[in-house]
């Protein structure tokens, strides 16, 4: 799937693009409750468990929603540790990160590792939030070893969803216009990735 110079600079101006309900509505409100829907479907697996960051991590705009997805059954944990002066249980999680676009019916696939604390009442849980990427060398296109199944059940939920997964080679290529995008990235270095996922403070 590519996008036209004009699809590109109206997701730069937070314009939803594209022929599938609800972005073509342009809607936001219900775009916003289809991207929620599909947290809940992943959610719904048996083996993946995900968490999502809604509210433009507090900033001024997101055009993605971030969902971090791990096994449920505890294969995801890669480190855990006590830390009594804190009096909680500190977990370092490896899972797969989806960056879901506000702007399009497009998505990417990275692998990532968060840390989740866990209070010593039990009840409080807490992630370290989000790691952010203003980049396509991140992307994976092939599943990673050991969640190949739950990839490509991330993947069939997608495309159910009607959400084609962008690809790192097609991110990569330089934004073919002049323009001004509220990232992190510098305007000589933009590339097709940096109009689809940005986020301004």
């Amino acid at each position: 799937m590519e996008f036209t110079n004009e699809q590109l600079q109206m997701m730069i101006s937070e314009e939803p693009v594209g022929n599938l309900y609800p972005y073509n509505t342009k809607d936001k409100q219900q775009i916003e409750a289809y991207i929620q829907d599909l947290f809940y479907t992943i959610n719904h697996s048996k083996s993946i468990k995900c968490e999502a960051i809604f509210d433009h991590y507090g900033s001024g705009y997101a055009s993605y929603v971030d969902f971090f997805c791990y096994r449920k059954d505890g294969s995801s944990i890669v480190n855990k540790k006590y830390i009594e002066k804190d009096s909680l249980t500190s977990i370092q999680i490896e899972g797969l990160v989806l960056y879901i676009s506000r702007l399009a019916p497009v998505a990417i696939i990275w692998r990532d590792k968060r840390h989740k604390a866990i209070l010593d009442n039990g009840e409080d849980e807490f992630f370290s939030g989000m790691g952010m990427i203003n980049h396509p060398h991140g992307i994976i296109d092939e599943p990673p070893s050991p969640m190949v199944n739950d990839f490509i059940e991330i993947k069939e939920k997608l495309a159910r969803a009607g959400y084609h997964i962008l690809d790192k080679k097609y991110l990569s290529q330089p934004l073919p216009f002049k323009t001004k995008i509220q990232t992190f990235t510098r305007p000589n270095q933009y590339k097709l990735f940096d109009a689809f996922f940005f986020w301004k403070d």
